[in-house]
């Protein structure tokens, strides 16, 4: 498989820019929209190629986060912010912010008229000292305002998982991928009253909930449900599990199957629109790691991988690698489509180990001087790669959260 040079990589940008057109206000036939994402600041949906077509909003601030979901039949597309969630349509029109109090962490169940969420601004403490728990709740859409019901309390979750030094490229990529490493709570919906989620953030663990009595139980303490992905279907889910496997859960038997990945970190994954194989975002060894000088005492994040995409087919468990996209700070979303993987990558802390080691920054730096979310804010990307890795271009700058539409 062929590295991708930055030479290609800029040629392929000029080619593909020239034939963009501008996104505009007015609506779209929802049969051309295929993505959503946050682009230079605003929240747009995109075609089958990935050029945004339509801008819908709201706008952010720089640092702001958000999640993006599509309901299960793709007619609607919901922003969910930490100041409210906005609802929009596969035809586009402004995103109208919706009444009540929601979260970042929330989920659509199945028919698209209830959305469950974890109240994060109301932690209590857990059973296990130094450990929290948050309100899981319930609203439906067609009753909106006010708090949702009460479910009952979830998660064990360290007191330490949110204490880490959100500078440069860490700050860009919590915004869409959460933590690197652990990724966000998640609320994964099920068949039934069942509902999976995030038992012990920032480490593996699934557990399932009731949704109509409030009822706990652990259901698999080695799966890490940061990375994983539930088909269009909502039939079964897939991720990757402490030992080093991908494993498929079949939401209706409970059947699971187990794929061994030998490779690197298991990032992001991605369905194929026919269930029929994974994307995997996989995290290798730097090609040319940035030298942090022994002298620096500031707890930044320096990680960084050279990133490759794989195919993962379920039926035979044959693995095709389908790009190498080199030295980046991590992958914050996947997205993929009849023809292409969509990835949004952060680019690495470049200038600020740069500043550090030259002493133009103090060695002892402080993770919470401004600078490093002003100055220092990396660069997010979007690439493109066919799904039969002959082609592996990135095509637009400023982009995260990119989410494929459900097609019906």
């Amino acid at each position: 498989m062929r590295r991708i040079t930055f030479a290609i990589v800029l040629a392929g940008l000029f080619i593909l820019l020239a034939g963009i057109h501008q996104p505009t206000l007015a609506r779209q036939n929802a049969d051309e929209v295929v993505l959503a994402y946050v682009h230079e600041n605003t929240v747009k949906l995109a075609d089958a190629q990935g050029n945004p077509i339509t801008i819908v909003g709201p706008e952010f601030q720089t640092g702001q986060a958000a999640s993006l979901l599509w309901t299960p039949d793709g007619e609607r597309l919901y922003i969910a912010r930490r100041d409210g969630l906005y609802e929009t349509s596969a035809e586009g029109g402004a995103a109208v912010r919706l009444p009540g109090d929601f979260s970042i962490t929330m989920a659509l169940d199945r028919s698209g008229k209830s959305i469950y969420y974890i109240e994060s601004s109301n932690p209590a403490e857990a059973d296990q000292p130094g450990f929290i728990t948050f309100p899981l709740r319930e609203t439906s859409l067609l009753n909106m305002g006010g708090t949702g019901r009460l479910v009952n309390y979830i998660g064990n979750y360290s007191l330490g998982s949110s204490d880490v030094a959100l500078g440069g490229a860490a700050f860009q990529y919590a915004r869409d991928g959460g933590i690197l490493g652990g990724g966000r709570p998640r609320l994964i919906p099920t068949y039934g009253t069942t509902l999976f989620y995030s038992c012990c953030f920032p480490d593996a663990g699934l557990n399932a909930i009731d949704i109509s009595s409030g009822e706990i139980r652990a259901y698999d303490s080695t799966f890490i449900p940061g990375p994983s992905a539930i088909n269009s279907s909502l039939s079964r889910l897939a991720g990757p599990t402490i030992n080093g496997t991908i494993r498929v859960i079949d939401l209706i038997t409970a059947g699971t199957r187990d794929y061994p990945i030998n490779f690197g970190d298991v990032e992001r994954i991605a369905w194929a629109l026919d269930d029929s194989a994974l994307y995997l975002a996989v995290r290798g060894t730097p090609k040319d790691p940035l030298p942090l000088s022994p002298l620096v005492t500031s707890p930044i994040d320096d990680r960084e991988a050279d990133i490759f995409v794989w195919r993962l087919d379920l039926v035979t468990g044959g693995l095709v690698q389908l790009a190498e996209l080199g030295d980046f700070y991590g992958v914050s979303s996947i997205a993929a489509t009849d023809e292409y993987v969509f990835l949004t990558v952060v680019e690495r802390n470049v200038a600020l180990v740069n500043d550090l080691n030259s002493g133009r920054l103090p060695a002892d730096l402080s993770p919470a001087d401004p600078r490093l979310t002003s100055d220092y804010l990396t660069g997010s990307i979007l690439y493109r790669i066919r799904t039969d890795g002959s082609e592996a271009l990135s095509i637009l700058a400023d982009v995260w959260g990119v989410v494929a539409k459900p097609r019906r």
